[in-house]
């Protein structure tokens, strides 16, 4: 659950900060993304191995952060955006894990799996921005060209395409990018089919055991 409330944070309020900001768009970028890092991690505190490797993790993207705010680099940008692919990606999988192998479908689960499709959304948004960067122009359409506003450009491109809405302002211009979509498209597709639809299922069989 507070993991769900930073993501939301996150993506609600980041861009807010962005507008209000924009020259150090990509800093906010950052430090918001560091602070989710914290957040998830202290919701995870009973794994002692996971606590202390997030804390070094989101200390890790701090340094970064406060890195990129003298020295503005590439190399800074990438590394920062692999920290946090890494982070989320193994929060996903322990997500899933809580969600799908552990105890009675409850409340909290339902709010797990709200939670992974924020973290599928976000991890492809930062796949996207590593091949914008590694490949120049691998999208096209109402992208803006200052610092951390392309990436919030490519949340948005992300969610459009996990929710299969399409509405093509913003276009991948080659197989990396276009592979890429089309894969989160068809995770999207599968998710829901599967995992929800098991949640829900799962939580109404243990109603009706409950009331027979």
């Amino acid at each position: 659950m507070y993991l769900l409330a930073a993501l939301l944070a996150f993506l609600i309020l980041s861009p807010l900060a962005q507008m209000l900001f924009p020259q150090s768009a990509s800093i906010i970028v950052n430090f918001t993304f560091t602070i989710t890092i914290v957040i998830g991690v202290w919701s995870l505190i009973d794994d002692r191995k996971w606590f202390l490797f997030g804390l070094g993790l989101a200390a890790f993207s701090l340094f970064l952060a406060l890195l990129e705010f003298f020295y503005t680099s590439q190399f800074i940008y990438i590394a920062s955006l692999l920290v946090l692919l890494f982070f989320l990606i193994n929060s996903l999988v322990l997500a899933i894990k809580h969600v799908m192998f552990s105890g009675k479908i409850d409340a909290n689960k339902i709010v797990g799996s709200v939670t992974i499709y924020l973290l599928i959304g976000i991890i492809w948004a930062l796949l996207y921005g590593l091949v914008e960067v590694l490949i120049e122009g691998s999208f096209s359409g109402n992208l803006l060209n200052v610092g951390g506003s392309r990436f919030w450009d490519l949340i948005y491109f992300s969610f459009v395409t996990l929710t299969t809405l399409g509405y093509g302002d913003i276009l991948p211009m080659n197989s990396y990018a276009r592979t890429l979509a089309y894969m989160e498209a068809i995770a999207g597709q599968f998710y829901i089919a599967i995992l929800v639809a098991s949640l829900v299922g799962a939580h109404l069989s243990d109603r009706q055991a409950w009331k027979d």
